[in-house]
């Protein structure tokens, strides 16, 4: 038997040893803190965490590697131990792993229970204008402007799952 948690370790039963359901699978959990800025968001022991690095998508359980990676725009759900869940919309950061201890830094953060669905409609639909105007924009406009219309897009497709 195993002292260190394991992310789906099998541990021993205590109140069955020698029963037929004397395995069952074990989940361990790992800390999970969300910061901005200003104010911290979060810090609970979760079960799972996915969220979206600037190249894709990532999964973390117990147990993950040591990394420092930097965040992209979607959602991030957190799950519990007994199933509950909370997701958001994240928009940029960085995240770092250590030690069991997830910091997520998010630049922006909101509930997805929160979004607005016509704001977020009326903030893409603002970015995408801006982005179609003629006229030269700087490249680093150009970028603040596709990063706006990310955001909104993320938001647009969170508020329609959030029912």
């Amino acid at each position: 038997r195993r002292s260190d948690p394991l992310p789906c370790s099998v541990l021993r039963s205590s109140s069955e040893e020698d029963g037929p359901d004397r395995w069952r699978p074990g989940v361990a959990n790992f800390n999970c803190a969300i910061v901005t800025p200003s104010e911290q968001i979060l810090d609970d022991e979760v079960v799972e965490v996915e969220f979206p690095q600037w190249d894709g998508q990532r999964g973390i359980l117990t147990g993950a590697a040591p990394f420092v990676g930097r965040l992209g725009t979607g959602r991030l759900r957190i799950r519990y131990e007994q199933g509950a869940e909370k997701n958001f919309l994240l928009a940029g950061g960085f995240a770092e792993m250590h030690d069991n201890r997830l910091v997520l830094v998010a630049d922006e953060i909101v509930p997805v229970t929160e979004i607005d669905a016509a704001a977020a409609k009326t903030r893409f639909d603002a970015a995408v204008a801006a982005i179609a105007e003629p006229g030269t924009h700087s490249p680093e406009a150009r970028e603040r402007l596709e990063h706006e219309r990310q955001v909104a897009a993320a938001a647009l497709s969170l508020a329609g799952s959030a029912g």
